[in-house]
């Protein structure tokens, strides 16, 4: 019969225990590779998201501001047109107020 010795059952076994414990350290770092990597698209996920809201965001304020515009230069059209109107207006009181003095004067000379 064959006799192995002690010692080389023991180098085996705790060879074999060697490349058991780096097995599952492999597995575990991998295990963690896999978890941050899902983590990771996770997050990038989630700033695409937070990316396309901030665009969405930016046309809408895009849009909001050329109404906004628009309608400013629309309403400074009609400001102009108020403008002009007062002129007319307090010229033609002007003038009735002139031919009221008239009035008042020749009414005065002929008492």
């Amino acid at each position: 019969m064959i006799t192995i010795p002690e010692w080389l059952i023991g180098l085996l076994g705790s060879g074999a225990g060697a490349i058991i414990a780096l097995l599952i350290r492999n597995a575990v770092a991998h295990a963690k590779n896999e978890a941050s990597a899902k983590a990771g698209q996770a997050i990038a996920n989630e700033a695409k998201a937070a990316a396309a809201e901030a665009r969405r965001l930016a046309a809408a304020t895009e849009r909001d501001l050329a109404h906004f515009r628009e309608k400013v230069a629309t309403e400074y059209a009609t400001v102009q047109l108020l403008d002009r109107i007062e002129e007319r207006l307090v010229g033609a009181l002007d003038r009735i107020g002139e031919r009221f003095d008239q009035f008042l004067s020749t009414q005065g000379k002929a008492k």
